[in-house]
C-alpha cells in the first residue's frame, strides 16, 4: 500500500479525532474547541497539499500538459487510465457468493486527480471559515459545539471525496446530509431557522431514495461494491459501452437517473432545489462552507465520478436538468431584496451550469467551475457575514455607500463579483467559457439541443446582471437609510435568519438595531474576518489563469490537470474555445449594462449618463416580476401537491387512530374492566360467599359442640350409654 493512502487516510480521521475530543469534553473544553477544530483541519489541509505537490509536480507532470493534441477524430478525449492510489481492507464479508467472487463490503481510500484537488480545495477553504468563524460566532452560547459540527462535516466531506466504493459514498453521503441538518438548524430556538434545516432534511430523503435504488440496482447487477470494478464491468478498455454486461442498458439507465436524483437533492437541482434558499437561516460562516464549497458541490462531484456509469440519455436528464435549473434560479435572484438571499439562488444557478457542463460532456469544464466557483462563492459568502457583522441587516433597500465604511469587505465582494460574472482575467471567465464552449460543442453535434446553448448564455446575463445590482445596492452610492422607523422593524422582523434583532445580541453581532440607518454605525470587519477574505479574492482572481498570465490562449492550468484524468465520454471541445470567448464578452457587456442602466449611482465614470427605473420596469412587467418575486411559486405548488395533502392525510390517519382504533382498544378495555369487575364481584359474593359460608357454618357448629366438651368421666360415660341405648333401640325398631 503506497504510503499516500495512509496519508490522506489521516487527513480524513484528524477531523473526526478532533469532533470526538470536542463532543467527548464540550464542557471541559469550552472555547478551546475553536482551536481544536481549526488546527485539525490545517493539519489535514497540509496532509492535502503534500499529496496534491507528490501527485501532479512528481509522479504525473504529464497532467500540464495542453489537452488539445489527445482529442480523436470525432471529439471525445481519448480515454487514458488515471494513476490512482488505494488500499482498502474488507469490513463485512458476505457469505453467499455470486458468479464466483464473495460479496464484501470494503472500507478504504482511493485518491485520484479529481480526489487530490477536490482535497485541497476543500481542505483549505474549510481552514478559512474556521479561522474567520472564530470572530463571527465569538459571542454565540454554543460557540463550542458550532466548532464540533464543523469538525464532523469536514470529516464526513473528505470521507466521501476518498470513497472507493459505493458503500462508503453512501454512507458518507449520508452523514454529510446529518451535519447539514444540524448547522442549518443551529438557532434552532428560531423556528424559521428549525424549519429550513427540516425542509432541507426531507428534501434530500427525497433525492437519496432514488440514490439508494439506483446503488442498489448497480450492487445487485453487478456483484461488487468497487467503483472502479463497476467501471471495468460496463465499459470496453476504450470507453465504450460493453453490451454483454451483466445489465441492461434500460435498467442501467434506470440506474443512473437513480443516482443522479441523489445529486440532485444535495446540489439542489431542479425540481428539488427550493431547500437550498431556505437553508441560509444557518450562520453565515455555514452557508460560506456548506453551501458555496462542498456540501452541494457533493452533488457535482458524485455526478462527475459516476460519469463513466450515465448512459446518454442519463447525460441529456443531466445537462436540461442543470439548464433549468441555473435559469429559474437567476430570475429569481433578479428581484431579491436580501443580499445572502440573492447569494443562495446564485448558488443553486451557478451549480446548475456545472451540472449542464457534465451533462454535456463537458466534464472538465463542469468540475474545473465547481473549483473556481468555491473560491469566489466562499469570498461572497464571508463578504456578506462581514457587512452583516457591521450593518446588522440583510436588506439592501436601507443600504449603500458602505465602500467608503468598509474598503476591505467592499473590494475583495467586487473581486468576487466580477469573478463570477466572467469578466477577463478573473477565475469565472475562464471557467464559464469552458462550459460555453462545451454547449457550443454539443449543439454543434446535436443542433436540436440548442436550447442546452441559449439556458447557459441567459444565465450568464442574468448573473452579471444581479451580482452587479448587490454590489452597487450594497457598496455604491450614498447611505439611503430606511424611511421610517415601522419599515425598519418590518425589515428586521421579516429577516428569515433571526427573528428581529434580537439574534445580533443573542448571538454575538452586536446590540440590537433598529436604526432608520444602518449604514452610520458600519466599521470594517476586524482583521481576523478580513483576511480570509483576501486569500479567497487572490484565489478568485488567479485559479483560473493560463500559463500565459492569464491571456486566453491555451487551456488554463486547473483545466488541463482535471482533464489528464477526464473518463471516457468526456467531450474536448478546444475548438470552440473563440467562440465562447466571444460569447462571454458579449453576455458579459450585456448584462453589465443593464445593470449600470438600472442601478449604478450617477457619475460612475465610463458608464452612460441614462438611468432607467427598476420600479417602472417592476410595473410593466408585473406578471414576471409576481413570478420571480413568488419563486415561480414552487413553494406554493409543492405546498398544495404535497404538503398539505400529506398534513391532511396525517390528520386523517390520527383521527381514524383517535376516534376508530382508540376506541375499539378503549372500548374493548372498558368491556374487560366491566367484566372483571362482575366476575370480581361474583367471586366476592358467590364464590367468597359460599366457602366463607360454609367455614362459618363450621365454625358455629363446632363452637355449639363445644359447650358439650366438659372434661368431665361421669358426663362421657353417660354420653356413652345414651348412644348405646340410642342405637340399640334403632337396631330393634328396623327389625321390628
Amino acid at each position: 500500500m503506497p504510503w499516500q493512502v495512509g496519508l490522506y487516510a489521516a487527513a480524513v480521521l484528524i477531523p473526526l479525532a478532533a469532533f470526538l475530543v470536542e463532543i467527548l469534553f464540550i464542557r471541559s473544553l469550552g472555547r478551546l474547541n475553536a482551536r481544536i477544530a481549526t488546527g485539525a483541519i490545517a493539519a489535514s489541509c497540509a496532509l492535502s497539499a503534500i499529496g496534491f505537490v507528490d501527485y501532479f509536480l512528481v509522479e504525473n507532470r504529464a497532467a500540464f500538459a495542453e489537452p488539445g493534441h489527445h482529442e480523436a477524430a470525432h471529439g471525445e478525449a481519448v480515454p487514458h487510465e488515471a494513476h490512482a492510489w488505494e488500499g482498502s481492507f474488507d469490513w463485512v464479508i458476505l457469505d453467499a457468493p455470486q458468479e464466483g467472487r464473495r460479496l464484501a463490503i470494503p472500507l478504504g481510500v482511493r485518491v485520484d486527480g479529481l480526489a487530490a484537488i477536490m482535497f485541497l480545495m476543500v481542505t483549505f477553504v474549510a481552514t478559512l471559515i474556521h479561522a474567520y468563524s472564530t470572530s463571527y460566532m465569538a459571542e454565540d452560547a454554543r460557540y463550542p459545539r458550532f466548532f464540533a459540527y464543523l469538525s464532523l462535516f469536514c470529516f464526513s466531506m473528505l470521507g466521501l471525496i476518498a470513497s472507493p466504493n459505493l458503500f462508503m459514498i453512501f454512507l458518507f453521503w449520508e452523514l454529510v446530509g446529518v451535519c447539514s441538518y444540524l448547522l442549518i438548524g443551529f438557532w434552532y430556538e428560531e423556528k424559521p431557522n428549525a424549519d429550513a434545516a427540516n425542509k432541507a432534511f426531507v428534501v434530500n430523503r427525497v433525492g437519496d431514495v432514488g440514490m439508494l435504488i439506483g446503488l442498489g440496482v448497480l450492487w445487485s447487477a453487478l456483484g461488487t461494491f468497487d467503483f472502479r470494478e463497476v467501471v471495468a464491468i460496463l465499459r470496453h478498455p476504450d470507453g465504450s459501452l460493453d453490451a454483454a454486461a451483466p445489465i441492461s442498458y434500460g435498467l442501467l439507465t434506470l440506474a443512473g437517473l437513480g443516482i443522479f436524483a441523489g445529486c440532485a437533492g444535495k446540489s439542489a437541482q431542479f425540481p428539488l432545489h427550493v431547500w437550498l434558499p431556505d437553508a441560509m437561516a444557518g450562520p453565515t460562516p455555514v452557508s460560506a462552507l456548506i453551501h458555496a464549497a462542498t456540501m452541494v458541490a457533493a452533488g457535482v462531484y458524485l455526478v462527475a465520478r459516476f460519469f463513466p456509469v450515465f448512459t446518454p440519455e442519463v447525460l441529456d436528464v443531466v445537462a436540461y436538468a442543470g439548464g433549468i435549473t441555473l435559469f429559474i434560479a437567476a430570475t429569481i435572484a433578479v428581484v431579491q431584496t436580501d443580499y445572502k438571499k440573492v447569494l443562495a439562488y446564485s448558488t443553486v444557478s451557478q451549480l446548475g451550469f456545472m451540472m449542464l457542463a457534465l451533462g454535456v460532456g463537458g466534464w472538465a469544464a463542469g468540475v474545473f467551475h465547481l473549483l473556481t466557483h468555491a473560491f469566489f462563492k466562499a469570498l461572497l459568502f464571508l463578504g456578506a457575514g462581514s457587512v452583516y457583522h457591521s450593518v446588522h441587516t440583510y436588506e439592501m433597500a436601507g443600504l449603500g455607500g458602505l465602500r467608503r465604511k468598509m474598503p476591505t469587505t467592499a473590494a475583495t465582494m467586487l473581486v468576487g463579483t466580477l469573478a463570477i460574472s466572467g469578466v477577463p482575467f478573473f477565475s469565472g471567465f475562464y471557467s464559464k467559457d469552458a462550459i460555453l464552449a462545451a454547449a457550443l460543442a454539443k449543439v454543434a453535434a446535436e443542433p436540436h439541443h440548442a436550447l442546452l446553448f441559449v439556458l447557459p448564455a441567459v444565465g450568464a446575463v442574468l448573473t452579471t446582471f444581479y451580482m452587479f445590482r448587490m454590489w452597487f445596492l450594497v457598496f455604491a452610492g450614498e447611505p439611503r437609510g430606511f424611511p421610517d422607523p415601522h419599515t425598519a422593524r418590518v425589515i428586521h422582523a421579516q429577516d428569515e435568519e433571526h427573528a428581529l434583532a434580537a439574534e445580533d445580541s443573542e448571538h454575538g453581532v452586536g446590540a440590537a438595531q433598529h436604526d432608520l440607518n444602518p449604514v452610520a454605525h458600519a466599521h470594517e470587519s476586524p482583521a481576523v474576518m478580513t483576511r480570509p477574505l483576501v486569500i479567497l479574492a487572490a484565489l478568485s482572481v488567479f485559479s483560473g489563469w493560463t500559463i500565459w498570465l492569464g491571456l486566453p490562449i491555451g487551456t488554463p492550468v486547473l483545466e488541463r490537470m482535471l482533464a489528464y484524468g477526464a473518463p471516457a465520454g468526456a467531450i474536448d471541445a478546444h475548438w470552440a474555445h473563440w467562440y465562447a470567448v466571444g460569447a462571454s464578452l458579449a453576455i458579459l457587456a450585456l448584462g453589465l449594462l443593464l445593470a449600470v442602466l438600472y442601478y449604478a449611482p450617477a457619475g460612475l465614470p465610463f458608464a452612460p449618463s441614462l438611468r432607467l427605473s427598476p420600479a417602472r420596469a417592476a410595473v410593466r412587467f408585473r406578471p414576471l416580476y409576481a413570478l420571480f418575486k413568488n419563486k415561480w411559486y414552487f413553494d406554493e405548488l409543492y405546498a398544495m401537491a404535497l404538503v398539505r395533502p400529506c398534513l391532511r392525510l396525517a390528520k386523517a390517519c390520527a383521527g381514524l387512530d383517535r376516534l376508530v382504533i382508540d376506541a375499539v382498544v378503549n372500548g374493548a378495555a372498558r368491556t374487560v374492566e366491566l367484566l372483571s369487575r362482575a366476575g370480581g364481584m361474583f367471586d366476592r359474593l358467590g364464590v367468597d360467599g359460599l366457602v366463607n359460608g360454609l367455614a362459618a357454618s363450621v365454625y358455629l357448629a363446632g363452637d355449639r359442640a363445644r359447650s358439650i366438651q366438659t372434661g368431665r368421666i361421669r358426663n362421657y360415660l353417660m354420653f356413652l350409654a345414651l348412644a348405646v341405648i340410642g342405637l340399640f333401640a334403632g337396631v330393634f325398631a328396623w327389625v321390628g
